[in-house]
């Protein structure tokens, strides 16, 4: 039982990798002496990434094996 459990997690960590890969949200990022932004946050695919996971989450646990 373990090690399906391993794999689970395994997966859901690789599923994660793919979906962070296809879909990037990026955080504003500030120099910590001056405070100015770096590198601009873009939140632009939040809300597929939103769907997506939904999506998946939903419809996964319906799928019979």
């Amino acid at each position: 039982m373990a090690s399906f459990t391993n794999l689970a997690l395994s997966l859901g960590q690789l599923g994660t990798k793919y979906v962070n890969q296809w879909l990037v949200v990026k955080r504003a990022v500030r120099d910590p002496l001056t405070g100015t932004v770096t590198l601009a946050a873009d939140y632009s695919e939040l809300g597929l990434l939103l769907l997506t996971v939904t999506a998946v989450g939903f419809a996964l646990p319906l799928l019979r094996f």
